[in-house]
């Protein structure tokens, strides 16, 4: 049978509890070892770590295809987990590439040297302040929230109070969990989403999950502003580490999210946050709630998200604490009306009424409340003049990215394999794997657990091989795997790899993404 999922949590919070990092459990190995087998209840082992063999658990060379029953694949896995959580060589690693500062950082917020950290990788470098609040669950994990600053086209100066800022904004809605606030890489508008950054966020959830006990399923990300954008550029071509999103207040700058079918989204703007006649921040925002139900129609179940367009906020609105915030009920009408209405020129005829400054950019950046009359005949202007109906929501975006928890082995994928990281060390997303190359096209896989059937669907555009990968919590290992496409149906013996497995762990630096073996589609034709 495939892999019991509860069991393989157990395996997996032990191991990462008690031996990923030792400074941090407070256990000897021994404590370690005896607590990992009377947790598991998993092994013949009883009790006298001197007699614990050191292959313990490794099976012998001469299974063939097809022999593994579940003890013997679970056993594959569980000597996986715990020769990652032991493995001292990526934990040196990885706690190589991040080092504590403290120095000065150009701020008017900030007259003094100040405590920061770097994380540097092929010799790119991000800057991050990190927090650890509340605690941690009782197997000595923890969530990890990753934040991006707002800013972008202005002088180091201005984007560090920017980066100051979000290491506050999202902070007080957070109770437990790991906070980090990125520096973006650049001063430019795309500071959060250059080329080199992809690698460095990777690098970073794989350093919090191997060296500070991270839960690799509740990594979250949020945004607001500028990292509005790199949200919407970040997590379809990361979705596969994060287990929820937030974007406020960006612009997609085109953006296709048609992998985030497995990653929850809200996406939230305030309805007159224009940014620029062509920009239309807020109607692009608004236009996803479409988009994501055609991608559910198009592509099959998933595509979770919200659509949040508050009224009459601009650019900002309370989206990082509790709040009851009026918000479009029907985004999708906004959308659709907004250009052939001409509703920002109506909203700027409002503005001119009340005396202030009918420019678009002022328009979007006019702080909600602080005009209490321009307020007031923006709100009844658009639900009883234009007669959209508006509902009171809670739009705290850490309360709604908390509620989800990743499957890192979702029986349903989509990947647009357009939209790539192109320096990411890391060719695989969830269970499927392509070189860098293969950059165009959309693959559609499955996984029936009733027949142990994976289904391929790659389109004509798809650009290149690649391959279907084994991941033991969701193939059934000791039952022959069928592998269909819509012209050939192949069936396999799985034979599992702990070489593959490991290797394959330490890849991903998250063992919840590892996967036993490949198989390359171009064989099934062959």
């Amino acid at each position: 049978m495939k892999l019991n999922t509860l069991l393989m949590k157990k395996v997996m919070a032990i191991a990462l509890m008690g031996l990923l990092v030792f400074p941090l459990s407070g256990c000897s190995e021994e404590e370690n070892v005896e607590a990992y087998y009377e947790e598991t209840e998993y092994s013949d082992y009883d009790g006298d770590y001197e007699d614990l063999p050191e292959d313990y658990e490794e099976l012998p060379e001469d299974y063939e295809a097809g022999d593994y029953s579940d003890d013997e694949s679970f056993g594959i896995v569980e000597n996986a987990y715990l020769k990652f959580a032991q493995n001292e060589e990526l934990q040196a690693e990885l706690a190589s590439e991040i080092n504590a500062k403290n120095g000065p950082i150009p701020s008017s917020y900030v007259d003094e040297d100040m405590d920061y950290y770097e994380i540097t990788h092929n010799g790119k470098t991000m800057k991050f302040l990190m927090e650890e609040k509340g605690e941690r669950d009782e197997n000595g994990l923890t969530p990890l929230y990753i934040t991006l600053h707002g800013g972008g086209e202005s002088d180091s100066k201005d984007n560090n109070d920017q980066w100051l800022e979000m290491f506050q904004y999202y902070n007080d809605a957070v109770e437990n969990g790991i906070y980090i606030a990125c520096r973006g890489i650049t001063d430019t508008w795309d500071l959060h989403f250059q080329e080199d950054s992809y690698v460095l966020y990777d690098r970073l959830i794989e350093a919090m999950i191997v060296n500070y006990n991270v839960d690799p399923d509740r990594v979250y990300l949020l945004g607001f502003s500028a990292g509005g954008d790199g949200v919407y550029q970040i997590a379809p071509r990361l979705a596969d580490r994060f287990a929820a999103v937030n974007m406020s207040s960006g612009h997609p700058n085109g953006v296709k999210l048609i992998n985030l079918a497995n990653c929850p989204i809200s996406i939230q703007a305030g309805i007159r946050d224009y940014y620029s006649a062509d920009a239309m921040r807020s109607v692009r925002a608004a236009e996803f709630e479409q988009t994501l139900s055609d991608y559910q129609d198009k592509y099959g179940p998933g595509y979770e998200h919200e659509v949040w367009i508050h009224v009459p906020a601009g650019h900002n609105y309370v989206d990082y604490e509790d709040s009851d915030s009026m918000v479009l009920s029907n985004p999708k009408e906004f959308a659709d009306r907004a250009v052939t209405e001409d509703f920002l020129g109506q909203f700027m005829a409002i503005a001119e009424s009340c005396s202030l400054d009918s420019d678009v950019t002022s328009l979007s950046y006019y702080s909600d409340g602080a005009n209490e009359e321009f307020d007031g005949l923006m709100a009844g202007y658009i639900t009883e003049n234009l007669g959209l109906e508006t509902a009171i929501e809670n739009t705290n975006a850490v309360a709604y990215v908390s509620q989800f928890t990743r499957n890192p082995a979702p029986d349903h994928i989509v990947w647009d394999l357009s939209t790539r990281a192109s320096k990411r060390e890391k060719d695989t997303f969830y269970w499927l794997e392509a070189d860098p190359s293969v950059n165009s096209g959309v693959i559609i896989a499955s996984f029936d657990s009733d027949t142990n059937t994976i289904t391929v669907e790659p389109d004509e555009d798809v650009n290149g091989d690649f391959a279907i990968l084994i991941h033991p919590d969701l193939v059934d290992m000791a039952r022959p795997l069928t592998i269909k496409t819509k012209d050939v149906s192949k069936t396999f013996d799985i034979d599992p790899s702990a070489d593959f497995l490991e290797k394959s762990m330490i890849e991903n630096g998250d063992p919840k993404l590892a996967c036993v073996e490949k198989i390359m589609y171009s064989s099934l034709t062959e």
